[in-house]
């Protein structure tokens, strides 16, 4: 289900205890515990340093370079969190002059799930079970390419569009994954870059 984003510039909140992605590079070959990375570059690229994702220094900040025109792709982490106690979802998003919103999209699983059912398992290798799949397109067309902007989201909305009546600590957000645009076709050299992925209370 996709659903659309309010921007609130320059909103921050207190990171102090709370997850963060995409905060620091890691090998995107062999990712660390928990993350899962498949790229398939398409034949057309021109070397084969043209990858799908890369890393890059973006303003002085490490952003992750999201290309769908290059291949396809998924990149995600396995969570554990309840919902209700990590409310707040908030990431950094930036075009260049070629990218359109829609051609990357934000994906979050959850799944129902009381706290004696979980076990270390449910932090494993690959894209876990999931209840409900939510998939937000990064970008808005009224905004200026090359600036970052910051996407703000209150999960707990999403938990009670989807269980109005399961007790608060059974919802929990398991996956966070980032794909190219669902039945879109992405502009030749369009680049989001995507940072900052941040969890919190």
């Amino acid at each position: 289900m996709p659903i659309a984003s309010c921007s609130l510039p320059g909103a921050g909140v207190d990171s102090a205890g709370d997850l963060k992605l995409f905060y620091a590079p890691f090998s995107l070959e062999t990712p660390p515990p928990y993350w899962t990375v498949n790229q398939r570059p398409n034949s057309h690229r021109q070397s084969p340093e043209d990858t799908p994702l890369q890393w890059q220094d973006k303003d002085e900040r490490i952003a992750l370079a999201l290309r769908p025109d290059l291949g396809t792709f998924e990149i995600g982490r396995r969570t554990n969190v309840i919902v209700l106690a990590s409310p707040y979802l908030s990431f950094d998003w930036q075009f260049n002059s070629h990218a359109q919103p829609g051609d990357v999209e934000l994906e979050l699983g959850f799944r129902k799930q009381g706290q004696n059912s979980w076990t270390e398992g449910d932090l494993g290798l690959g894209k876990p079970s999931i209840d409900q799949l939510v998939r937000i397109p990064i970008g808005q067309r009224s905004v200026q390419y090359g600036q970052w902007q910051r996407e703000y989201f209150d999960l707990s909305t999403l938990y009670r569009r989807y269980w109005p009546d399961t007790p608060n600590d059974q919802v929990r957000l398991v996956w966070i994954g980032v794909v190219p645009g669902r039945d879109h076709q992405p502009p030749v050299s369009g680049i989001t870059y995507l940072t900052h992925i941040l969890l919190s209370r």
